[in-house]
């Protein structure tokens, strides 16, 4: 049995908007949380768990092992709620899981065509149906689809892949990334009592302004101390086009991790962005034609679940770069 959760708030991402950055930072203000009534759960714990590829955030599941998922999530979520109770003497108000796969364990593919995160619903309520909670809410991240489809890329390139972008997006032209259908069908999940979307691209403020932002999730905005918070997180590695070019010819050449992650390294010393230019993945033509062709669904996503933002924010780039100053930077 878990203990009693009065409200439940899921990070379920999407992939390639921060989540990382988010975890990490939730992660090291774990205690202040715990202070503040909150249990965090994060996705690297919840990897650990033996039965986690039993649940539904993947279309192939065993059935047969997702009663063991659902008793491993179970005493996942009491050991970090009774660690808070210890803390504090104090019953948990809320608890917190940051799980992008919630919303689908893999990047866009072919596979998710033409539904995207097809799995969404049923893993996120399963989730809420394991820890019963007396109240559910959603936070989830949106990024331009065509940034999110080069983001995606290069991280698979990155991991030692090599193959061409149209091979991993063959669906680029058509419209099938539809966030309003996602958020909408999330929303349409009984359990869930609100949802709260942001993009991705305001985090040009800084990760100090993005996780205060989140902290909005939780009532906890303006209530944490982050002068001991690292402000320059591991970063997230963005290859040059001399260092794509390099990487797409010789990653076929290399066997293991390591041999990966040796590559990487000397891609970004002797072929940095600076150097070299930023990695174009997508021609203009081909950027143009796709902000054009989710325009609609994107107008529609920030009138009605982003309302105090443009809903052209994703129809040019100066629409967009003008989201990293929605926040307000913040120094320590």
């Amino acid at each position: 049995m878990v203990p009693h959760i009065p409200r439940l708030v899921l990070h379920v991402g999407i992939h390639k908007t921060g989540t990382t950055t988010l975890q990490v930072a939730l992660d090291s203000l774990r205690g202040q949380l715990a202070d503040r009534g909150v249990a965090l759960v994060t996705i690297e714990q919840m990897k650990q768990l033996p039965h986690e590829s039993a649940w539904k955030a993947r279309r192939t599941t065993n059935p047969l092992e997702a009663p063991l998922f659902r008793e491993e999530l179970r005493q996942l979520v009491g050991r970090e709620i009774d660690r808070v109770v210890t803390a504090t003497g104090e019953p948990v108000k809320q608890v917190l899981i940051s799980n992008e796969r919630m919303v689908g364990a893999r990047m866009p593919s072919e596979g998710d065509s033409p539904l995207f995160r097809p799995v969404a619903v049923a893993s996120t309520r399963e989730i809420i149906e394991i820890l019963e909670p007396d109240s559910t809410h959603i936070a989830i991240y949106t990024r331009r689809q065509d940034r999110l489809i080069e983001s995606c890329y290069l991280w698979e390139i990155q991991k030692g892949l090599a193959h061409t972008v149209g091979e991993q997006f063959p669906y680029l032209d058509q419209a099938v990334l539809h966030y309003f259908d996602l958020v909408r069908r999330l929303q349409s999940i009984p359990e869930v009592g609100s949802i709260r979307v942001r993009p991705f691209e305001m985090i040009r403020a800084g990760s100090l302004a993005y996780l205060e932002d989140f902290l909005i999730n939780l009532d906890l905005q303006g209530s944490l101390d982050f002068s001991d918070f690292d402000t320059n997180p591991a970063e997230n590695l963005s290859y040059s086009q001399r260092a794509l070019d390099l990487a797409l010819l010789i990653n076929p050449s290399l066997d293991t991790k390591k041999q990966r992650d040796a590559l990487r390294r000397f891609l970004k010393r002797h072929f940095s962005v600076d150097d070299y230019g930023p990695a174009r993945i997508l021609t203009d033509e081909a950027r143009g034609r796709m902000i054009e062709m989710y325009r609609p669904d994107n107008e529609r996503l920030f009138a009605t679940y982003m309302p105090d933002l443009p809903v052209e924010s994703y129809s040019t780039e100066e629409d967009t770069k003008a989201l990293g100053n929605v926040l307000t930077p913040i120094t320590v």
